[in-house]
């Protein structure tokens, strides 16, 4: 039995050989997978002309069915565009365009089939444009133009290189009512512009842009006013030369004048010398700043239209002005410095724009013919004496801006009837109401009682007060209202 077994573990040993034994068997080698790599049958590098497009046929080896392609410019701008469109997993076309001359740039190309990716580069440059084939537009009357007011010129314009899609817009580069402008194309590459010069500035700009559909470029025409006078009109170019266009003519003849152009400090001293003028336009002048004593104690002056550009009216400009009945302040004054219209006794109204935060000491002094003042909401103090003496003032109305009202804000006011003080005012000064001696009415919005000054405010006055409701209990313990006997509470 024992022989039996031995022989048989032998037959067995030799029917299945030792796992050493079977390691060192030779096998076939199976091939590696193919790398995936993408081919550009057209090349690596195009050279195209503006708005040019060009198509790069790819193919793609050892991807799989799975295989993407995403192209992209490496750097972003609009100077090309990329379009991929794959006809297989292996096969596809990427369009590039150039959209702007002389440009360099590079197509990234990247292949991935989900467990190998690779990337390949297409290098992209744009020629130049013939000078023949650039974008452009000439104007045959130049330029730069000069105009009368109130004439109009037509400029010839015509575009090279453009296209069928050309457009043309012209439009001020100062956008105002001085020049009015009209576009007429008579083909995709010829036209005219018209302008017309009203009562302008005395510069500006009329900015011309075409687009071909691809492209856009600018040109400007320069505009500006011819120096002259007519005896009515006079249109100032350069600041400080209106004395020289009125040299050779009869001063004391001009009694209406309307200024147009740039102004300077100098040109008010000779406006302020013509002996008989008394209605003065400036509505269309360039001046920022009306200068100190610019008009005073010129009595012939009776009506003036200001600066539509003036930031501030100097001190004393029209004092003594005892013939001007009427005077229009432009939007943009911001102020209205000291003794500005004093005794300008004929005065019966002015506007004061809401751009105005100040009115200073003794500004309307005086003003014995002025019947109502609109304060207007931007007003934020109004200095001491602003407007005493004014005695043909029968209301007025401070706004809930004001925070101040300045000692003698209506002193002898003697026809002011009735007052409504704003709901911010916290401080009366001294005499601010004294001697108004027709005062009946005094509407506070107030709720808790501005301080007076220890002289009072209200002296000679015996009004009936009128506070917010809640109150009158403040108001008849305040020092100087507590002098009102009659303080009624209302909403």
């Amino acid at each position: 039995m024992k022989k039996l077994f031995l022989l048989t573990a032998l037959f067995v040993a030799a029917a299945f050989p030792s796992c050493s034994k079977h390691d060192n068997v030779e096998t076939p080698d199976l091939p590696d997978p193919q790398p995936l790599a993408i081919a550009f049958a057209d090349g690596n590098s195009l050279l195209l002309n503006m708005n040019e497009s060009k198509t790069v046929n790819y193919t793609i080896t050892g991807g799989s069915d799975k295989t993407v392609v995403k192209a992209e410019l490496q750097i972003p701008d609009d100077a090309y565009t990329v379009e991929t469109t794959p006809s297989s997993t292996s096969e596809g076309t990427i369009t590039i365009t150039a959209q702007t001359p002389e440009t360099e740039n590079c197509v990234i190309v990247t292949v991935s089939d989900g467990s190998q990716t690779v990337t390949a580069e297409i290098a992209v440059s744009t020629n130049a444009i013939s000078e023949e084939d650039k974008l452009a537009i000439t104007f045959a009357e130049g330029n730069s133009l000069e105009f009368n007011v109130g004439e109009t010129q037509t400029v010839h314009y015509t575009i090279t290189g453009g296209s069928a899609s050309n457009v043309v817009k012209a439009e001020m580069q100062n956008l105002d009512d001085s020049y009015t402008l009209k576009t007429t194309p008579t083909s995709a590459t010829e036209g005219t512009i018209t302008i017309m010069a009203q009562m302008p500035s005395t510069e500006n700009c009329v900015i011309v842009t075409v687009s071909d559909g691809n492209r856009s470029i600018t040109a400007k025409i320069d505009v500006t006013l011819k120096a002259s006078f007519d005896g009515k009109t006079v249109v100032v170019v350069t600041p400080g030369t209106l004395s020289q266009l009125l040299a050779n003519y009869d001063e004391s003849s001009i009694t209406e004048l309307t200024v147009i152009g740039n102004l300077n400090d100098a040109d008010i001293v000779t406006l302020k010398s013509l002996p008989n003028l008394a209605v003065l336009d400036m509505e269309n002048a360039n001046l920022e700043e009306l200068p100190t004593e610019a008009f005073k104690g010129k009595t012939s002056l009776t009506s003036v239209k200001l600066p539509k550009t003036l930031k501030a009216i100097g001190s004393y400009a029209f004092s003594g002005c005892s013939s001007l009945t009427s005077v229009k302040i432009p939007d943009g004054v911001t102020t209205i410095w000291t003794d500005a219209f004093w005794g300008c006794s004929s005065l019966t109204s002015v506007t004061i724009p809401d751009s105005v935060t100040v009115i200073w000491w003794f500004a309307f002094s005086g003003c014995s013919s002025l019947t109502s003042v609109k304060i207007p909401d931007g007003v934020m103090t109004i200095r001491d004496g602003a407007f005493t003496d004014c005695s043909s003032l029968t209301s007025i109305m401070i706004p809930d801006s004001m925070t101040e009202i300045g000692g003698i804000a209506f002193q002898y006011c003697s026809n002011l009837k009735s007052i409504t003080i704003g709901s911010s005012v916290t401080t009366i000064g001294a005499s601010a109401f004294s001697d108004c001696s027709s005062l009946t009415s005094i509407y506070c919005k107030a709720i808790v009682p501005p301080s007076v000054s220890i002289h009072g405010a209200f002296n000679g006055v015996s009004a009936t007060l009128y506070v917010p409701t809640g109150s009158k209990a403040a108001y008849t313990a305040a020092d100087e209202w507590k002098n009102f006997s009659n303080i009624f509470e209302m909403d």
